[in-house]
């Protein structure tokens, strides 16, 4: 993770929320018990891959009130051409109703309704029921059940997608070994390391960890493997 100064650094020069994103930080912190949404360096990574990659279809896992949802609309479509603007959806999980409900007023606030359809329900079952196939999945809810979803986040990305799971790093403390964690924090580390370590050595995939925010793993899929074209 990037040292204090760093970070005051580049929340000083990183400019890049509209006022419906600045709103949602702000009040988060402030009304909502300090939700947890997207750190602002790991907010701005996120918003260039997405202009770089200018997916179609996104899958998040952890809503919580719309921040990542709202940010990666507005990136996206700012990269899209009109025709492939009336093919954009981002389909985001929220397991908690009552950010959902926060979630779909903040998403109509930035008027993007029409482009996001916020799913009430536990990520893991959400993820193993749904079909199809998306440009980008984009993970950032319970890490202690990343493991969980991994064969799903997989099957669901087209190839040549994009996969970004979010606080992978949990503070450093995936450093630690598992049986040297903090009691409470053992399960989350040792689950989170069985996770990087599965995509990590997943030939289907290219990977980099990248220390920004509390650490991001990225990945494209790659390969013609036998679900991609159903």
């Amino acid at each position: 993770m990037l040292p204090d100064i760093m970070n005051e650094y580049t929340e000083t020069i990183l400019d890049f929320e509209d006022d419906v994103l600045k709103d949602i930080r702000r009040l988060s912190a402030r009304d909502m018990d300090n939700v947890p949404i997207l750190r602002k360096d790991a907010a701005a990574l996120l918003s260039v891959l997405v202009t770089m990659h200018k997916p179609l279809k996104i899958l998040e896992a952890g809503t919580a009130v719309g921040y990542s949802a709202i940010l990666l609309a507005r990136f996206c479509l700012e990269a899209l051409s009109d025709e492939e603007k009336k093919e954009f959806r981002i389909d985001t999980v929220e397991l908690s109703e009552e950010r959902t409900l926060v979630a779909l007023k903040n998403i109509e606030r930035a008027g993007l309704s029409s482009y996001i359809r916020v799913i009430n329900g536990d990520a893991v079952e959400v993820f193993n029921c749904i079909g199809g196939q998306y440009d980008m999945v984009f993970v950032d809810s319970s890490k202690g059940h990343y493991i969980e979803m991994y064969d799903d986040m997989k099957r669901l990305l087209k190839t040549g997608g994009l996969l970004v799971c979010d606080d992978v790093i949990f503070y450093g403390k995936i450093n630690d070994d598992p049986k040297e964690a903090p009691h409470k924090h053992r399960t989350i580390v040792g689950r989170l390391r069985a996770f990087l370590d599965k995509l990590a050595a997943d030939k289907d995939f290219v990977t980099s960890l990248i220390d920004t925010g509390d650490g991001m793993a990225i990945a494209v899929k790659k390969g013609n493997l036998s679900y991609d074209n159903e």
